[in-house]
């Protein structure tokens, strides 16, 4: 695509696989044969602190991505999703876990979690495209809680307008887990999942 310039932001907490999820993203771009930068993790990257990554494709320079640009916010947690929609411009999406990963403050006693319905109906305030799923549901049926990243990440290759293939995605996976077949095929098989179920939430 000429002229292209593509913004996706993912956030979630340490362990969740943000890094894993846009050096995927990153991996289908490049077999594409799209420039595509991608920012380092910024945050507490210790499992369960806040952790965000930027990948931009096509003409595009640096990592970082400026407020209101973001044509996905890819939020593997709900909160950290909430924590970053000021970013995803007016037509883009907000693709998010339901399932709730409370930082340690909350499990000491000394912060609440928020109702997460009224994080997902605050969410929408943000942008009208907002695609919501329990990911640890699915990820369990498959066979792995750690591949709800992957499920969420079929969605955004889904959904209207994002400029990646579906193959180039499964081809990524293949990539980024190499030699590691078990941990392919539950990947991939999460990825599909994600991405029939996007196709079945846009249906016309």
């Amino acid at each position: 695509m000429i002229g292209l310039e593509y913004n996706i932001l993912v956030a979630g907490v340490g362990g969740m696989g943000v890094l894993t999820t846009a050096k995927i993203i990153s991996e289908a771009a490049m077999i594409e044969g799209y420039n595509v930068v991608m920012s380092e993790v910024h945050g507490l990257a210790q499992r369960y602190g806040m952790v965000h990554s930027a990948v931009r494709i096509g003409d595009v320079v640096a990592p970082l991505i400026k407020k209101g640009d973001a044509h996905i916010v890819l939020g593997l947690e709900p909160v950290e999703a909430l924590r970053f929609a000021f970013m995803v411009r007016k037509d883009g999406y907000i693709i998010v876990n339901e399932n709730p990963i409370p930082p340690p403050t909350v499990s000491a006693g000394v912060d609440e979690y928020p109702d997460v319905e009224k994080v997902l109906n605050t969410l929408r305030n943000f942008s009208k495209n907002v695609i919501t799923l329990n990911a640890l549901e699915v990820a369990n049926k498959i066979g792995n809680p750690r591949v709800q990243n992957t499920i969420l990440l079929g969605i955004a290759f889904a959904i209207n307008g994002f400029p990646l293939k579906k193959e180039s995605g499964q081809r990524a996976i293949e990539r980024v887990f190499e030699g590691k077949d078990k941990v392919i095929e539950l990947n991939i098989n999460a990825f599909n999942y994600g991405y029939e179920f996007a196709q079945k939430k846009t249906a016309p």
